[in-house]
């Protein structure tokens, strides 16, 4: 007999579920999720923040790292962006039918899930608000090979030197 499959039932996002207070009237809304392309979210957001000015990446779950990722590529796209960053739970409901005994049974369980809301902003926001960052462009180098120093590799040593020649091997015999 096959496993059951459950079926998920996700709240939709609502202005009551995201968790950045003073949210703007008007903003782009991005929902990533576990299946999505970074690119091709990339690509929609940068067009939509041409003709808005807030931009809100929202994600629950295993895609919550996805969503840092999409916004840290974004701020550096962007360098005098403002960011808001709101951290809550999400909601989901699985349900599960299996066959025991010649009848149907129904399992639901609740799960409480991560999720992220990240607004970013063209515009100035309240600097009070909880989790406000005010992006400061990096400073230094841009190179990545500027400012790391890559350790010694372990293959650099004469293994002889720590194990003895064969010589001094067949001495000591």
């Amino acid at each position: 007999m096959a496993a059951p499959k459950p079926i998920y039932q996700e709240e939709n996002w609502t202005r009551a579920l995201i968790t950045i207070d003073n949210l703007p009237e008007h903003y782009q809304h991005l929902e990533v999720g576990h299946h999505s392309k970074i690119r091709n979210m990339l690509g929609f957001a940068i067009k939509s923040f041409k003709t808005s000015d807030h931009i809100l990446i929202s994600a629950s779950g295993p895609s919550v790292n996805k969503a840092i990722t999409c916004g840290e590529i974004f701020k550096r796209q962007f360098p005098q962006i403002k960011q808001v960053t709101g951290i809550g739970y999400r909601n989901v409901r699985m349900i599960t039918e299996e066959m025991i005994n010649g009848e149907i049974s129904k399992t639901i369980t609740t799960r409480r899930l991560p999720s992220i809301h990240i607004l970013l902003s063209k515009n100035h926001l309240h600097p009070n608000l909880p989790a406000y960052n005010n992006h400061v462009r990096y400073q230094g180098a841009d190179k990545v090979s500027d400012h790391v120093t890559r350790p010694v590799s372990r293959k650099t040593f004469n293994k002889s030197e720590y194990r003895g020649t064969k010589e001094n091997q067949l001495m000591s015999l």
